[in-house]
């Protein structure tokens, strides 16, 4: 049987950086509006300071417009700033989100050899995508933690995408852009792990021995050769 290759969705195979520039103009012009007086330098060194900590936990960018007001602004402003923000930031997510360039020649490529599957917080939403662009034909197994009930770094989230793979943890492969909630749970569980660095969270470093990939991309592009290297 072919090895198993799990992907994350968001800042792995999906491009979010347009979304990303919006999230910040967005938020960065906000917090000044409620008095926060910021500039783009302190306001970049709060938010990367936020990731490099874990303070997110695994509900990503949202949490970052609470953490932030709370961080600068009196109390009582994060439930403001939120609720004014929430709407506007998931719609224009779906609006600004894409697939990285490299994913239509490197899924295809990939499933001639391997067997691919999903593994990721993201909404449905989110691997809307695939199907959109005629790649979800090349995944045999999906698992989003809104159908589960539980999120990464949740070890049962990894063991039921293992179990559904058929295969045994030493011949599957999970590749992130996370150290807490992709790298992590799976170095724990005794599967490969390769890291993608094109992502906001490439601030973050190993705290320890599992949170170390086994390797760590720039690009998926880099993933044909470095799989033939582990199997």
């Amino acid at each position: 049987m072919k090895p198993f290759i799990f992907f994350d969705l968001g800042q792995t195979l999906i491009d979010e950086w347009d979304y990303i520039r919006y999230f910040d103009n967005l938020l960065f012009e906000t917090l000044n509006g409620y008095g926060a007086k910021m500039d783009y330098r302190n306001y970049f060194t709060l938010r990367n300071n936020i990731i490099f900590n874990r303070m997110i936990g695994s509900t990503g960018f949202l949490n970052i417009v609470s953490l932030m007001a709370r961080l600068i602004l009196p109390k009582g402003y994060d439930r403001i700033i939120f609720d004014k923000l929430k709407d506007s930031l998931l719609e224009n997510k779906k609006k600004l989100i894409k697939l990285y360039n490299e994913v239509y020649r490197i899924i295809p490529l990939l499933s001639n050899t391997y067997s691919l599957g999903i593994i990721s917080n993201n909404s449905s939403g989110s691997a809307d995508l695939l199907v959109k662009n005629n790649l979800i034909q090349y995944f045999k197994t999906i698992h989003l933690s809104l159908d589960m009930g539980v999120k990464k770094p949740d070890p049962i989230v990894f063991n039921k995408a293992v179990e559904a793979s058929c295969m045994s943890k030493e011949y599957c492969v999970m590749i992130g852009d996370r150290l807490d909630i992709d790298i992590f749970p799976a170095n724990e569980l005794g599967i490969k792990t390769i890291r993608t660095l094109n992502s906001i969270y490439k601030v973050q470093k190993p705290i320890s021995k599992k949170e170390e990939p086994l390797f760590a991309i720039k690009s998926l592009t880099e993933l044909p050769n470095i799989l033939s290297s582990i199997f």
